[in-house]
């Protein structure tokens, strides 16, 4: 889902998405927003299952998702100039916000974290 950046103003917009592949099933609801510095604030939560391994015993198991994850993303090169901004900024570059791969790049993130099962 690739939304043109110029659409967005400072009123928050809602999305939804519907991604599934083999090892996950979710849904992601949220809105974005541009604020001020010409960033994009994505609110959103990410409900649904994941498959993950388990770093301690290598088992797979399946997971319960239900977190808030807020997202900033920017048209073009972000240039942290504040010492007091300590958060990270997605970039792309043709004016166009790809929401697709925007949140399976935080599922990958997801599977990257360390896992137990049971906990």
């Amino acid at each position: 889902m690739k939304i043109e950046v110029r659409k967005f103003s400072s009123e928050p917009k809602n999305f939804s998405l519907k991604l599934k592949e083999n090892d996950f099933d979710i849904r992601v609801n949220g809105s974005i927003c541009r604020l001020s510095n010409g960033l994009l604030k994505i609110d959103s939560k990410i409900v649904g299952n994941i498959n993950l391994i388990c770093d301690r015993s290598g088992e797979e198991f399946v997971e319960e998702l239900n977190r808030d994850i807020i997202l900033f993303a920017k048209d073009g090169i972000w240039n942290n100039n504040h010492e007091d901004s300590d958060f990270d900024v997605i970039e792309f570059f043709d004016s166009f916000i790809d929401l697709i791969s925007v949140f399976l790049g935080e599922v990958e993130s997801i599977k990257l974290e360390y896992h137990i099962k049971g906990e």
